[in-house]
């Protein structure tokens, strides 16, 4: 008995080929999307550390004896990350009041988040 071509079932091997190389384009594109993601995941913790840190130095500023309040700055290191963490203090009105502004820059300057709040004198 002969076996003809249409009896035949199963792929080619130019088919099979071409589905390889469509499945390999997708997944480069899949990495590529991959590493975009953990470099947004990277960012966001230390943009989530930056804040962090200005709120603590706001609280710290709120603890402190009204008098103590004073601008300064100091270097945190959040894991291997070291941040450039200033703030700055103005008395405004009748000097009853002071103006807090904690500013946290890291890589060099080029990010930075800012925070400020007002502390009352009671």
């Amino acid at each position: 008995m002969r076996i003809r071509m249409k009896d035949q079932k199963g792929f080619t091997l130019l088919e099979v080929l071409i589905s390889i190389i469509i499945l390999s384009v997708a997944l480069l594109a899949l990495a590529g999307l991959q590493i975009i993601s953990i470099r947004g995941n990277s960012f966001g913790g230390t943009m989530t550390e930056a804040v962090t840190l200005a709120r603590d130095k706001i609280e710290d500023l709120k603890k402190d004896d009204w008098s103590s309040v004073a601008t300064g700055d100091d270097f945190p290191v959040v894991r291997g990350v070291t941040y450039n963490r200033n703030w700055a203090v103005q008395l405004v009105g009748h000097g009853q009041t002071k103006e807090v502004a904690v500013t946290i820059s890291w890589d060099n300057g080029n990010h930075q988040v800012s925070l400020a709040t007002t502390l009352a004198d009671y």
